[in-house]
């Protein structure tokens, strides 16, 4: 005999099912209330990642130098609980604010602020969101407070929603390492042992040991970009066995991206081949500046070492350098960053003596360029890098000509000529380099 339910059991069931709809429903609507909250039609932070003058840049410089422990320390701050020699930097909350802006857009695509104040400071960055109802801008506020260490955090808003500090700490290194940067974090605080902070400056106590330097570029260098970058550097020692001398960064450039896309295979992802681009560019341009990969990969001391090659562009090594490293830039995610390093140099030069040359710049723009392309656009490198033997890559595939553009200028003949940078004239120039650039084949 079929046994059928009781009007009690449908009734409870029923509820059970009204409430639960209820609880999800309830669910919804707080997420939509959340959303609401978070979200903002307009960004709290709108900067650029080189919203650096040449000023600012100068005094950055000038800056990191003096927290260089291979220049004359800075003022002495007493000894650690370890009995390491304490370094003190005082620094313009102004340089700091830049120099954290730079850090938090090339690694993290954020713009960000940071306000000081008396024992204090405001933290404020704004993520764009894909769009919505809601607003597209994710404005996010710190509130840090000085300690005997280092700063704690007191306040987190995200948009209008407040964040428990103990979970926005979670949250933050989940964060971290989800971008491979928890290592570098770490090392940063194992580094500084106190933070004083004012509104027109902040004074950074920190500690500096032997194996330090080695520390910071093995963070910096993930584990599978330490094995592209040994691939290539063994690559680049074998081409430059052969290479002339000197040699025209055109015959090292194309053998580097074919093997690039060798390693990578034909069916690789687009990302993957970006990767091994920024390996080859990284190699190539300290190969082009003298310099040895173990500056950035202490590791590298034991891989083979290509010969000393001159690696010229258009006949000249500066224009080889300033395209490589520009590209380098470019490839890592700063392009905007590469463009003011490049005019930065070039006011640096009018003051030392060499002058501004607008043909540096070209150079410069060619390979900010190339750089974009090689990450976002890989596939068409890869397709000049395989192309026939007889259609070899030239250096007027992805170098402008410089003819007319003036070079050597001193401070005070390019300030009379151009009128600064930002004036008419040097705008009208620098549209000039930029349609020049972009009629290469292989930057269009």
């Amino acid at each position: 005999m079929k046994e059928t339910a009781s009007p009690s059991s449908s009734r409870v069931l029923r509820r059970l099912l009204q409430g639960l709809g209820v609880l999800l429903l309830s669910g919804l609507v707080a997420a939509l209330v959340l959303l609401a909250l978070a979200l903002h039609d307009q960004p709290l932070v709108r900067r650029e990642a080189a919203s650096m003058s040449a000023e600012d840049l100068l005094r950055v410089k000038l800056l990191l130098r003096a927290a260089d422990p291979r220049h004359p320390a800075p003022q002495a701050a007493g000894r650690g609980a370890d009995g390491t020699a304490l370094r003190v930097l005082r620094a313009d909350s102004r340089d700091i604010d830049l120099l954290l802006n730079d850090a938090t857009q090339r690694l993290l695509r954020l713009p960000s602020r940071l306000v000081p104040g008396a024992g204090s400071a405001r933290l404020q960055a704004s993520l764009e969101m894909p769009a919505s109802p809601f607003g597209r801008w994710l404005n996010i506020e710190a509130d840090l407070r000085e300690t005997a260490g280092l700063p704690v955090l007191e306040r987190l808003r995200l948009g209008g929603v407040p964040v428990p500090p103990a979970l926005a700490e979670a949250l933050l290194r989940h964060e971290l390492s989800r971008r491979g940067l928890i290592e570098q974090a770490e090392l940063l605080i194992d580094m500084v042992r106190r933070v004083s902070l004012q509104p027109q400056e902040v004074e950074i106590a920190y500690v500096w040991r032997e194996d330090t330097p080695d520390r910071l570029r093995a963070s910096l260098v993930p584990q599978a970009l330490q094995q592209r970058l040994q691939a290539h550097a063994g690559e680049l020692a074998r081409l430059a066995r052969k290479a002339p001398e000197p040699a025209p960064l055109a015959t090292l450039l194309q053998p580097m991206l074919g093997f690039a896309a060798g390693r990578c295979g034909l069916d690789c992802p687009p990302q993957d081949l970006a990767a091994e681009h920024r390996a080859a560019l990284v190699v190539l341009a300290l190969h082009a500046a003298g310099q040895p990969l173990s500056r950035i990969v202490p590791q590298a001391r034991d891989w083979p070492r290509p010969p000393a090659r001159t690696v010229t562009l258009l006949g000249r090594p500066d224009f080889a350098m300033h395209f490589l490293v520009s590209a380098v830039l470019a490839a890592e995610g700063g392009g905007r960053l590469a463009d003011a390093i490049g005019i930065y140099k070039e006011v640096i030069d009018s003051r030392d003596g060499s002058g501004f040359s607008f043909n540096d710049i070209a150079a410069d723009r060619a390979g900010t360029r190339f750089g974009q392309i090689a990450v976002q656009d890989p596939g068409r490198l890869r397709a000049a890098a395989l192309q026939d033997a007889d259609a070899t890559l030239k250096e007027a595939d992805f170098m402008p000509p410089v003819d007319g553009l003036p070079e050597f200028m001193p401070q005070a003949e390019f300030q009379a000529r151009y009128g600064g940078i930002g004036a008419a004239p040097y705008r009208r120039m620098m549209a000039e380099i930029e349609q020049r650039v972009m009629s290469r084949p292989l930057l269009r």
